[in-house]
This record gives C-alpha cells, sequence and structure tokens, in this order.
C-alpha cells in the first residue's frame, strides 16, 4: 500500500469539496420541477411520477454525500463507498427527472473523480462503530416503516382516499426510501406534514448510519508483560532521550518494524495517535518503522503527530516527508562543571548551608519502602497537589502510584524532626548521558529552598555516576523561532499564556541553574491537521483514573 502523504491529503480534500459541491447541487436540484436545460421533447416522454420520484432520489443522494464528506477528507473507504454509491443514484436521477443535461454533466465529473482517486481512500472504519452504524440503519429504519404504516393507515381520514392494510404497508415503504407516495393524497395540513416528517425522519437515520459507520478506528490497547519486556530491551539497547522511560507508562501502545528492531510508543486521542519521542531503534529500523507507522495511520484514519522529538530525531522524521516545529526546549544541568561557588549561585549556595546547618539532610529511602513511609510520600504528593492547582499528569510524566514508586529510586528531604518534606524518584537513563527524574514534590509548608537542596543532591549523585547532566525536562514554548503563522501564534501563546500556563516562571526557574539548552519539536504531515494534534497532544497528558502500574524491573 502506498502512503498517500501531503499531496494525497490535498487531493482528498479536493474530492471532498467536489463531492461537498454535487451534494448541495443535488438538494437544490431535487427543489426544482423542471431541468435547466433540456434535450428538445425527450423529457415529455417520462411518466410524472417518475420525475417526482427522481426529486426525491436526488434529495437523499444529497444527504448521503454530505454525510461522506466528512470521512473523504479522512481518506475513510467506506465514505468513498458511499460517495460511489449515491453518487451513481445521482446519475440516473438527473436523466429520469425529464433529461437535466447540467445534472448529468456535473454527477458525471464528480464520479469520474471519483472512481480514479480511489486509491486516496485506504482509511477502515472501526469495527465496533460500523457494527452500531448497521443497528441504527436497521432499526431506525424499522421503526421508521412502523410509524409510517400507523400514520397511513390510521389517519386515512386525512388523505383523500382511505387506504386498506395493503396499501399503508407500500406506502410506508416508499416513504421509507423517500420515494412518492403515489397512492396516497393528502386532504389537510397534517397529512402534509406527517408524510414529510416520515422522509425527515428516514433522512436522519441515514445521516446518523453513516455518521457511525465512518468513525475512525478505536485504539484498543492491547499487550502484557512480554511485550514490556521487548520494549525494554529495545530501550536499553537504544534509547537515549529523557522520556524513553515513560514509554513503558500503561497508557502506551506500541508500532513495530517488520523486524522487530525500532519501535514507536504511541497514544490514540480523538481520532490523532501522538507518539512519544522520536522511533526507538537503529536508524535504518527507525525511518522504516516511521513509513510504516504513517501507513498504519492512514488505514485506520488517525492523524499522527511525534511530541518533544530531539533535533537528531527531528532530522530523520524529516527525511521521511515530514515536517518539524520547535515547540520548545529542555534544560540540562552539566553536572561535571557545576559548582555551587561563585556570584551567580548565592542564593542556592546560602540555602543549603543554612539547611545543612539546621539539620536537614538527603537520604536515599532504602528499598522495600514500608507501607508507613509510603504513607508519608503519599501525603507529601497529595499535598503538592491541593496546593497551586497542581494536578496529576501523565504520557510523558508519572503519576503517585504505590508500585511504581517502589520499582524507582527515592531520594527524600528528612527535617530535624524526622519528617519527609520533599521527595524525588529517579528513572532510568538507558543510552543517555543524562541522569533524569521524574516526580519531583514538597510539603507546602517545608522550609525554604528544600528543592534547590535537593536538586543541588542530585547534581552530585549523578557527577559520581559519570554522567554528562541532570535533565530538568521540557520548558514549553521557549524561544520560538521563525516568521510563519504558526511561530508568531506559539510566541503569543508563550507571552500571554504564562499567566495560565506559568511558561515563563518554569523557564526562568530552569534557567537560574545556567543549564545547556536542546531543542525539542513536533514532528508531524500537514499545517491544516496542526489545531486538531494540539488538541490531541494536550488531551493525552490528561489522566484519566488510577494508573494500573504494572511495571517491574528486571
Amino acid at each position: 500500500m502506498s502512503r498517500p502523504g501531503i499531496g494525497g491529503a490535498r487531493r482528498r480534500r479536493a474530492v471532498a469539496s467536489a463531492v461537498a459541491f454535487l451534494a448541495l447541487f443535488d438538494v437544490v436540484f431535487a427543489a426544482f420541477k423542471h431541468p435547466i436545460l433540456r434535450i428538445g421533447p425527450i423529457h415529455r416522454a417520462i411518466p410524472h411520477t417518475a420525475v417526482v420520484g427522481s426529486r426525491y432520489l436526488l434529495l437523499a443522494s444529497g444527504v448521503a454525500l454530505f454525510a461522506a464528506v466528512w470521512g473523504l477528507v479522512h481518506g475513510k473507504r467506506q465514505a468513498w463507498q458511499i460517495a460511489v454509491a449515491a453518487t451513481s443514484i445521482s446519475l440516473v436521477a438527473h436523466p429520469v427527472k425529464r433529461v437535466d443535461i447540467v445534472g448529468v454533466v456535473v454527477t458525471a465529473a464528480v464520479a469520474g473523480l471519483l472512481l480514479s482517486s480511489r486509491s486516496l481512500f485506504p482509511a477502515r472504519s472501526d469495527p465496533a462503530r460500523a457494527r452500531q452504524g448497521l443497528v441504527w440503519l436497521v432499526v431506525g429504519e424499522l421503526a421508521v416503516f412502523v410509524y409510517g404504516f400507523a400514520g397511513i393507515y390510521f389517519l386515512d381520514r386525512r388523505f383523500v382516499e382511505p387506504t386498506d392494510f395493503a396499501e399503508s404497508v407500500a406506502n410506508a415503504a416508499r416513504l421509507l426510501f423517500v420515494l412518492p407516495a403515489t397512492t396516497i393524497e393528502p386532504a389537510s395540513r397534517h397529512g402534509s406534514w406527517f408524510i414529510d416528517s416520515v422522509r425527515a425522519m428516514a433522512l436522519l437515520v441515514l445521516g446518523i448510519s453513516a455518521w457511525h459507520l465512518l468513525q475512525p478506528v478505536i485504539h484498543r490497547a492491547t499487550g502484557g508483560q512480554l511485550e514490556q519486556r521487548r520494549i525494554r530491551d529495545l530501550l536499553e539497547s537504544h534509547a537515549t532521550n529523557s522520556i524513553a522511560f515513560f514509554h513503558l507508562l500503561p497508557d502506551k501502545s506500541y508500532y513495530f518494524s517488520d523486524d522487530g528492531r525500532a519501535f514507536i510508543g504511541y497514544k490514540v486521542v480523538a481520532g490523532v495517535a501522538v507518539a512519544l519521542g522520536e522511533p526507538v531503534g537503529p536508524p535504518d529500523a527507525c525511518v522504516e518503522v516511521a513509513r510504516s507507522f504513517a501507513e498504519y495511520c492512514d488505514l485506520n484514519g488517525w492523524a499522527f503527530c511525534y511530541h518533544q522529538v530531539t533535533t537528531p530525531g527531528a532530522d530523520l522524521l524529516r527525511a521521511t516527508g515530514l515536517s518539524a516545529l520547535k515547540i520548545g526546549e529542555e534544560a540540562i544541568i552539566p553536572v561535571q562543571e557545576f559548582a555551587l561557588a561563585g556570584k551567580s549561585f548565592k542564593h542556592v549556595r546560602n540555602a543549603v548551608n543554612r539547611l545543612e546547618r539546621d539539620g536537614y539532610v538527603v537520604e536515599e529511602l532504602p528499598r522495600p519502602i514500608d507501607e508507613p513511609t509510603m504513607n508519608e510520600l503519599e501525603e507529601v504528593s497529595d499535598r503538592w497537589l491541593a496546593d497551586g492547582g497542581h494536578r496529576e499528569r501523565t504520557f510523558t510524566l508519572g503519576a503517585f502510584d504505590r508500585s511504581y514508586l517502589r520499582s524507582t529510586p527515592i531520594f527524600i528531604v528528612r527535617a530535624p524532626a524526622g519528617r519527609i518534606e520533599a521527595f524525588v524518584n529517579l528513572v532510568p537513563s538507558f543510552r543517555s548521558v543524562d541522569g533524569n527524574f521524574d516526580m519531583m514534590r514538597r510539603l507546602p509548608d517545608s522550609a525554604e529552598g528544600v528543592m534547590d537542596y535537593l536538586l543541588v543532591h542530585l547534581i552530585g549523585h549523578f557527577r559520581d555516576r559519570g554522567l554528562r547532566g541532570l535533565n530538568l525536562g521540557f520548558a514549553p514554548l521557549a524561544n520560538i523561532e521563525g516568521t510563519g503563522v504558526v511561530a508568531r501564534a506559539l510566541n503569543l501563546l508563550y507571552a500571554y499564556g504564562s499567566r495560565a500556563f506559568n511558561f515563563q516562571g518554569l523557564r526562568t526557574y530552569k534557567d537560574k541553574w545556567r543549564p545547556i539548552w536542546e531543542q525539542r519539536f513536533l514532528v508531524y504531515r500537514s499545517d491544516m491537521q496542526l489545531p486538531r494534534i494540539a488538541l490531541a497532544v494536550v488531551r493525552a497528558g490528561e489522566r484519566e483514573g488510577a494508573m494500573p502500574w504494572s511495571l517491574h524491573r528486571r
């Protein structure tokens, strides 16, 4: 299967626009009794009932075409099939409607465009949603049929001629398919309203059924301990970025290269597959799995992106035809060169000296962590979350979970009286030259400077292990470059969104450690998808319920 790519997306939008035009065209032409252009007296040979019937067919065709437009934009194969079927009906209805040449030409042109672009629509529909659509179609149309039959049979005084049982069944079936009911003629406004209501309900059921049928595939996570072990092996062999460990969070799904040498960890949110960083594996396998993943997303009707990608990762993904947008920077303290001496670290140095004089100490908790200590850590976490509107996140971060914390090293700041005032848990660096941590939390009434005190200890810890740096994490929207519309929008968000998101405060705190700043990117296919992708990235980090942690260190 060939990947449609950016050019394919543009062509899909062109096809969808043509279909939307034909849908509007059919609905408008259904309202006209006479053709715009006709061929001589041929139209006089067509029975009046057939002409009226063709107008209702055009109306039904227009509704079906409108329902298919969204799916066509997203490459849905079933949307293409619905559009072809509806266009075929339209192609029949226009000649019957007294040989409307304009309608025939327009419809034939759209039909040709659809048939020639079949390969642009490979995306599958979600099987469960498709079944729901079929249930809506069958049960809904049956309900409309019963409603139509009951109205015609029991309200026969509203019609010119009384109807028997067989006529009521036949006319209800004709109304169900939006055809004229030729054997009944309304004798009152109520009778006319009833006939129109049956047709409207039939079209509504058709539209709802199509909506269910054309929904993107809903991802249903699979996998277990064997898959986790496979992922961990690849991480230990190839992972170099700071967020690599979070591939092991239970909110991730995995897409492997054909040879199993590379994988992509991702989460599907609102029809967008949000990948965590770049693919993990050897470069040649990463290129192959990125191309294959794009095809897989196209097949499922998903947009996709790679979030918080490093500079080498962005270069690799650009080679597959994707675009990269800088979305922020990551701060790395160079631990081998770090020293508290000097004017720039005077405030930190004073805080550390004061806390040590007062009897505060940093300890690594022995494992396994006992329940009373875990309860105290949870109290620190809960009070930190309650203070200042903090909340648990996921995807690129872990959340407080006892099993998770017991699987990682934890450092605490203990007050002279024995109370735990702050804690941080370390996560594996794999092939990275920088040390990483996940949660860093403190009591709201802790001594001033405890977080700085803890960070200074971590700097020494990673220096002793021979690492290059300590990763302080991501600063969103920092130093966005460029003059395009997207870059200007991100800079405005950084400038005016800090009150809500504290972008500048986060950058300022990290910058006081004199870190090395490394660029991070969002990699995606098309600028047209950016609003949808941005919303999915935000939602990917929202935590839903407790984290069913199942990681085990080998």
